[in-house]
């Protein structure tokens, strides 16, 4: 049986308007679901450095800090036996009595650290605090490997893998030691004994997600410790999860990603595996996109019914219209002149496409959500960003439409002017909000921050080209800045502009070093003087156009 034209017409409008409504319903739920755990792997991965560099890595600093001071201790390196004394393990003699007072001082005050010692290259004497009475008597220290490990270190810091304490303790220990040297020879070794549940105590104490289960292991895969207990199922993905960070692990159903960062102990890794727990906020989003898809079907089904007898002359723009659209063309609009049903079926294809494109700019609003809610987390870190990624931002805009920059340029600067500062949520607020001059390594540390804030969001697809202008925006023109020391045209015009932004909010607001605000001709001063050194010099010409254009 041979089909009408007409009914021709409705089947195709009817399965290109199904195909388009599913291919949109389902991309659409699928990049929401791939944004929202996207944003959690970041946010993960963001919340175990901040968990390493303060807690770990202080710790790590802490330990290191003590063996080291007393390494070098002028009551140590002198120390000698005196003529007669014979060999010590459970004792200690009178002369170093003082020491081990001011050790057990340390210990009560610091309640990570077990035992603190000094042991003796000469016969391998071991003096303790507290006194172990429980030490085989037959016990040399020289033998043992925190010993021999440190002496392999030619004077740097040693960390072990876990042991059991020697003495009837029965605790799983670690040490961190270092040699004690008089005019470069060995003469013993400092030490001191951190028992590995004060791991497990930190995890414990952390404040993190319900969902999260955090675990330490050492470079072997094996949990060290691990903050709750957690599913046997997911045993097995730990170990892999320290060296595949950012796997998506589905067990029964359930979605976990999985993110690790680095501990600077014996390539030790802090590794969180984290459910997803995005069912109740990916149902909204599934129900809302089939909700609009199902109503847009059926009411195009209607009206290609209705009116497919009018249909043949502007079918053709039509079929074109809505293949643009599968193409992912969302702005194309359909023009038709005639005063029958085809021009409403027509503004209704429109129409269609303005819910479409509600859509895509409630997903747009969603990314510059998520923008915020970082930046947030810079401003809540360093005193002094509040209020600067929006002045920043502000000054660049306007420098960016001086200059002519494109709308796609102008997007990707307004993100990255949001998230220039986010790298210093890896920096420790203590030396963000210093009060006086930073030091070299202070300042070092500081310098980190567009690498850190590269590395935060530079896998996430709408933030790829912000992330790049971002990285480079302390680069200077001379090639003196960091964190690659590029200069010149190899800097992004958007990074330069940005550069400029953040130089003059710098110079024109209140520090926490620096309470005397420079004055608008000082202002202009400073960065006439930055121009082709530190700063492009056309884009301190469009700002200070600017500048004199508001004052007049």
């Amino acid at each position: 049986m041979t089909k009408s034209i007409r009914t021709k017409i409705v089947l195709s409008m009817v399965f290109m308007l199904v195909t388009g409504g599913i291919f949109l319903g389902v991309s659409n739920y699928t990049d929401s679901k791939m944004l929202a755990i996207d944003i959690l792997k970041r946010n993960n991965q963001s919340e175990l450095r901040n968990i390493s560099d303060y807690y770990f890595e202080k710790l790590i600093y802490d330990m290191e800090f003590i063996v080291k001071t007393w390494a070098e201790d002028s009551d140590i390196v002198s120390y000698e036996k005196e003529n007669g004394q014979g060999r010590y393990v459970k004792s200690i003699p009178e002369n170093f009595e003082e020491i081990q007072g001011k050790w057990v001082g340390i210990i009560r005050s610091m309640e990570n650290i077990a035992w603190m010692y000094y042991a003796l290259e000469e016969d391998g004497s071991i003096f303790i605090a507290p006194v172990d009475e429980t030490m085989p008597s037959d016990y040399d220290a020289r033998v043992r490997d925190w010993y021999i490990g440190t002496t392999k270190e030619n004077g740097d810091v040693f960390w072990t893998e876990p042991y059991i304490d020697a003495g009837e303790s029965g605790k799983l220990l670690q040490t961190v030691s270092r040699g004690v040297y008089r005019n470069n020879e060995l003469v013993g070794v400092v030490g001191l004994d951190i028992e590995l549940q004060k791991f497990t105590e930190i995890i414990n104490e952390l404040s993190y997600s319900k969902h999260s289960y955090i675990f330490l292991l050492n470079q072997m895969g094996d949990i060290l410790a691990h903050n709750s207990e957690f599913p046997p199922e997911l045993k097995p993905y730990v170990r892999r999860a320290a060296y595949n960070s950012d796997e998506l692990i589905t067990i029964d159903s359930v979605e976990y990603v999985s993110s690790s960062v680095p501990i600077s102990i014996n390539d030790w890794k802090l590794v969180a595996i984290t459910r997803t727990n995005l069912e109740s906020e990916l149902r909204i989003i599934r129900n809302r996109i089939f909700g609009i898809v199902s109503t847009v079907i059926l009411f195009g089904i209607f009206i290609s019914i209705v009116l497919s007898r009018h249909l043949l002359r502007p079918l053709n723009s039509l079929i074109l219209a809505t293949d643009e659209v599968s193409r992912g063309n969302f702005k194309i609009r359909t023009n038709t002149k005639s005063k029958d049903e085809f021009n409403i079926l027509s503004n209704s294809f429109n129409h269609m496409l303005d819910h479409i494109e509600d859509l895509i700019e409630e997903r747009d609003k969603n990314y510059l959500k998520t923008v915020t809610v970082l930046a947030n987390a810079i401003e809540a870190s360093d005193e002094y960003t509040r209020g600067h990624c929006d002045r920043v931002g502000e000054i660049s805009l306007k420098i960016g439409k001086k200059m002519g920059l494109s709308e796609r340029q102008m997007d990707n600067l307004r993100f990255a002017c949001i998230l220039h500062d986010v790298g210093k949520i890896g920096i420790n607020d203590r030396i963000l909000n210093k009060p006086s001059a930073l030091t070299m390594e202070e300042y070092e540390v500081i310098k980190k921050h567009p690498m850190i804030g590269y590395e935060i969001i530079k896998e996430v697809d709408f933030l790829e080209e912000p992330a790049n202008i971002m990285l480079q925006h302390h680069e200077r023109i001379d090639g003196n800045g960091y964190p690659n020391g590029i200069k010149g045209e190899e800097i992004r015009l958007e990074a330069k502009i940005l550069a400029v932004a953040d130089t003059y909010d710098s110079i024109s607001s209140e520090r926490v070093y620096r309470k005397r605000v420079f004055t608008k001709e000082e202002i202009k001063e400073e960065l006439i003087r930055s121009s082709d050194t530190q700063l492009d010099g056309e884009v301190v010409k469009a700002l200070l156009d600017i500048l004199n254009e508001e004052d007049n």
